[in-house]
């Protein structure tokens, strides 16, 4: 309907309205609470935007309701709701500016049209303007002359001063005339209608930057979504982020470098449609793509600058996932040789025009590139040394970091063969200049702690390269220790002077423990690598030897006798790495360890946190190397760990920690409660390390699953994003080992319950715990049901009662089964059941049941039994409940009602306790008073007449008369009897028709008062 009104619009304005009617009913649409009819409105909003007509307003509108629905909780939504955004992208009608969304640019555009606008007028306000000016000034001329005629009347002699002040007013008119000229000249006059079409195009850019903060607004949650596990969602979210990019929005390179990280993603290609196939095609489409408009030349440019700029401020993860993709691209030949060449160029200029940024870049997208093909960096080797550990290295140390890991790349790629082992990869002679240049790289003079990353990447290219490392790192060991210690002595006149440390500077120290420590660790692998050698050695000789002996008695033997050389091997090895590194006498290396135990141990004297960092991380290296050094300095470590002040020593230690727990397993078992403590350090880096360190060995079955992984748990709701994500990553992997969250479920609840953590946070990690389907057996969740219920008699809180109520209606409840173990479980819970949230959560139980397809007879019954015994518990309950409120109101409505007769309700007590009274004293009036009592029996208000009577009586009894005159009424009283008598019954019948008539009365004015409050 939109469409066609819309052809027809100019020919009739009123459809306008029709159309405004149709896009509210769409927006009211969105608000239905059927993910279907919500997916089918942004699909018409996706037809509406390929219109001619725009709409522009309602392009606002749709758009703010795009970014909305992107937290929608059905997947089918959000993605065509992403479509919808990258469609109102595609067609925008912001084209005055080639179509870019620079929100910069627009800004600039819209001060310059504001400053225009202001240095302009039309040709009404001008006119208007003078003759404002001109009525203005009459005015003025007019009260001064009126006002220089009164002074002159009240003061005719003093002529003189008028006169000044007539020549000073005539000169301030003139000066206020001079600026209005000067502002008139400056002010440009236009047509109207060109002054309205400035105001148009100001009110055009307004809405232009308006919609490109909506669009920066979305940017951030699209990025969220490329982890979400819908795929067509997340080939959506990759395609919106490319047209961002292409449209020039500023914050579409932060979502272009998370999007990196799907190369990770464990992924299909069929067809083409998979997630690393696409991401692969949007990183052509992005920087490796030419524009034909632009020659040969300006496109290897700009793809250069496109790929360098990509490395700036990036992260290490940033960084790694970029060089997965460029590897990828380059192992396809997608990377033109032309740009291979350009880098290079940028890198090796020798002259200082090339910005230390683009330099350092330029190496790090050669080195991702080599990884496929090794020889973009062996054929420039001479470059490398030149640049990267010449004058260039020395002067930035970034430069010279990089390019090491650049030089690893010559070891080659790596083989994907299965059983390969470690690859030994190409090795140079040690005289080579690449290890000269390394080693005085290692050794020069800086006090920039980026020398410890550049030295880390130094000896690991050592390590990687050279034919014989050890004898190098000897080399360089030597001469770091001779600088430090080996001073020429003094001698010492004084014999009071104080003796000089035997070292100078802390820096230093913490240098030479760096280094001992990383090649100690190094050395390591290079064993290994070793052993490996050795062993692949033997086995082609085995092989060799098995063919040239046919008979198969022969070869049963050779294999036994090349199984023992293999043992043999491995046995040397360890002997070597156990008893000669630290312990032997001709090591090097063991000179050290007491020395980094004394620094470690006396942390008050050596107080200098850079030589504290090193030390400790030196001394978590060297307990890799042997079981009896690291057994002998755990309890050391452990408190260094727990009392250490400083975040980057516990930092380092934790991660020191899972090297040990790799190296010997069986040392760190017993102590792992030191590690999961990390967990709740209150520095975010250290709790980051020990989630990646627990992930990492737990999931490679290096330590076993404990009731410390609650503390995991908590991570889950860890204010830190970087932490709870990789909490969630690591129960995603977790689920898919055999019974592993089922197994330890029972810990984590009761743990996770006794931290005393908010409700709403346990309910959170609950509700993403029980969502992994570990509960589906019957058998599972009926073990579950029974020890989540005797977890209620334990439990004296309310609290708890609602947690394992919550717990209890996590689980799916599909079979009769666990209905039937929740009933015989029945009497742990029946007097929790009348706690509102411990009621809500049984009730939700028994929902499910309800909701089953295949309802079976017998679960129906166990259904509507718990159901019935839920009933029966909590209806009294409730009934009492209900009985208090009746009664609260009941007595707030009779308190209103009895106010206006309260005071005959208390008369009424007076008369009845004076009645009785007088029945006492006046024997002879029985006869009359019981028929005045039968009457009130009837009427309650005949009393009042018995209380005035009694009241004359009373009186009279107070007067005390004398014996004459009591003897006298005693004998008068017998006569007037009679009479008082047949007068009362009078009185008392006429009191009982009045007495009826004011009741009647106060009922009509308490049934009006009942009907006033009802109304």
């Amino acid at each position: 309907m939109i469409q066609e009104l819309a052809k027809t619009i100019q020919e009739n304005p009123a459809h306008m309205d029709q159309i405004n009617n149709f896009f509210d009913v769409l927006k009211e649409r969105l608000l239905d609470t059927h993910a279907y009819c919500r997916q089918k409105v942004f699909q018409v909003y996706l037809r509406l935007l390929d219109l001619k007509l725009k709409f522009p307003q309602k392009r606002q509108d749709i758009c703010q309701l795009s970014i909305r629905h992107l937290e929608d909780r059905s997947s089918n939504v959000r993605k065509y709701t992403i479509r919808t955004l990258s469609k109102l992208i595609l067609t925008h009608p912001f084209n005055v500016y080639g179509g870019e969304l620079e929100i910069n640019h627009w800004n600039t555009m819209l001060e310059k049209l504001e400053a225009e606008i202001e240095e302009v007028t039309d040709e009404d306000d001008e006119a208007l303007a003078l003759a404002l000016d001109s009525n203005s000034i009459d005015n003025e001329n007019n009260n001064n002359s009126s006002e220089e005629q009164q002074q002159n009347q009240d003061e005719p002699s003093s002529s003189g001063g008028n006169q000044e002040k007539q020549e000073g007013t005539g000169g301030q008119q003139e000066q206020n005339s001079e600026e209005q000229q000067q502002q008139k000249k400056k002010k440009k006059v236009i047509s109207p209608d060109q002054y309205a079409a400035l105001i148009k195009m100001k009110t055009y850019h307004k809405d232009a930057i308006a919609f490109i903060k909506l669009i920066h607004a979305s940017i951030p949650t699209i990025s969220q979504l490329l982890s979400s596990k819908s795929k067509a969602e997340v080939l959506e979210s990759m395609d919106y982020l490319v047209h961002t990019y292409n449209y020039k929005i500023d914050l579409a390179l932060d979502g272009i470098k998370k999007m990196l990280h799907l190369i990770w993603t464990k992924d299909t290609s069929d067809e083409g449609k998979g997630i690393k196939m696409r991401l692969l095609s949007c990183f052509k489409s992005l920087y490796l793509e030419p524009d034909f408009k632009k020659s040969r030349k300006e496109n290897v440019n700009a793809i250069s600058k496109n790929l360098i700029e990509l490395t700036y401020h990036a992260t290490l993860g940033e960084l790694t996932s970029l060089e997965q993709v460029l590897s990828t691209l380059m192992s396809e030949s997608s990377i033109p040789p032309d740009v291979i060449e350009k880098l290079w160029t940028l890198y090796g200029k020798t002259n200082n025009t090339t910005p230390r940024q683009v330099r350092k870049g330029a190496i790090i997208i050669l080195g991702m590139l080599a990884k496929s093909k090794t020889r973009i960096v062996s054929e420039r080797l001479d470059v490398m040394l030149k640049i990267g550990l010449g004058p260039w290295g020395k002067q930035d140390l970034d430069l010279a970091k990089y390019t090491c890991i650049a030089l690893q790349r010559l070891n080659g790629a790596k083989s994907n063969e299965k059983g390969r082992g470690i690859q030994e990869g190409i090795r140079y002679p040690l005289r080579h200049p690449m290890f000269s240049r390394l080693k005085a790289i290692i050794e020069s003079e800086t006090t920039s702690r980026q020398w410890f990353s550049l030295a880390q990447e130094a000896i690991n290219t050592i390590h990687t390269l050279c034919e014989k490392p050890d004898v190098l790192f000897d080399e360089i060991i030597q001469e770091k220790t001779k600088k430090i210690f080996n001073k020429e002595s003094q001698e010492q006149t004084d014999l009071l002077s104080v003796p000089e440390p035997l070292y100078e500077s802390n820096f230093e120290l913490a240098q030479l423990f760096f280094l001992v420590g990383h090649i100690a660790f190094k050395l390591i692998v290079h064993l290994e690598v070793l052993e490996s050698a050795w062993k692949r050695k033997s086995q082609k000789q085995n092989q060799n030897t098995q063919k040239e002996n046919d008979p198969q008695v022969e070869q049963d033997e050779l294999e036994q006798v090349g199984g023992t050389a293999e043992d043999d091997i491995g046995d040397t090895i360890m002997y070597i790495r156990e008893r000669e590194i630290l312990f032997g006498p001709r090591s090097l290396l063991a000179l050290y360890g007491p020395l980094i135990m004394e620094v470690c141990t006396r942390n008050k004297v050596y107080t200098d946190p850079i030589l504290q960092q090193t030390a400790t991380l030196a001394l978590g290296k060297f307990m890799c190397i042997s079981s009896e050094f690291c057994e002998k300095n755990l309890p050391l470590l452990f408190t260094i760990l727990e009392k250490s002040k400083d975040h980057t020593i516990r930092g380092n230690l934790v991660i020191a920690l899972s090297d040990i727990a790799v190296c010997f397993s069986t040392l760190l078992d017993d102590n792992i409660t030191f590690l999961y403590n990390r967990l709740s350090d209150p520095d975010t880096v250290v709790k980051k390390n020990a989630v990646m360190v627990l992930t990492h060995l737990i999931l490679n079955g290096m330590i076993k699953v404990k009731g410390q992984i609650s503390e995991m748990a908590k991570c889950l709701e860890d204010p830190d994003q970087r932490i709870s994500d990789l909490a969630k990553l690591f129960f995603t992997e977790l689920a898919s080992k055999d019974n592993a969250i089922y197994n330890n479920l029972p810990d984590i609840i009761s743990n996770v319950m006794a931290s005393k953590i908010p409700e709403e946070n346990f309910r959170s990690i609950m509700k993403f715990i029980f969502s992994f389907e570990f509960a589906e057996k019957e058998k599972q969740a009926e073990n579950i049901v029974d020890k989540l219920c005797q977890r209620f008699l334990q439990s004296q809180e309310e609290r708890n009662w609602r947690d394992v109520s919550y717990c209890l209606s996590m689980l799916p409840f599909k079979s009769e089964r666990t209905f039937k173990k929740l009933i015989e479980s029945w009497p742990t819970f029946q007097d929790k059941v009348h706690e509102p949230q411990v009621y809500k959560h049984f009730t939700e139980i028994i929902q499910k049941g309800r909701l089953q397809k295949a309802q079976k007879p017998e679960l129906k019954a166990l259904v509507d039994d718990l159901e019935e015994k839920i009933k029966k518990q909590r209806g009294p309950i409730e009934e009492e409940k209900a009985a208090e409120k009746a009664a609260e109101k009941a007595a707030e409505k009779a308190a209103k009602k009895q106010q206006p007769s309260r005071k005959i309700a208390r008369s009424r007590g007076e008369e009845s306790s004076k009645q009785q009274e007088k029945n006492g004293k006046k024997n002879k009036r029985k006869r009359n008073h019981d028929e005045v009592e039968t009457d009130q029996e009837e009427d309650d208000f005949d009393m009042d007449l018995l209380d005035d009577d009694d009241d004359d009586d009373d009186d009279d009894v107070e007067d005390e008369p004398s014996d004459d005159e009591e003897g006298n009424d005693n004998n008068m009283e017998e006569v007037e009897n009679e009479d008082e008598d047949e007068e009362m019954e009078e009185v008392v019948t006429k009191r009982k028709s009045s007495r009826r008539k004011e009741r009647k009365s106060i009922s009509d004015e308490e049934e009006d008062d009942e009907e006033e409050e009802e109304d």
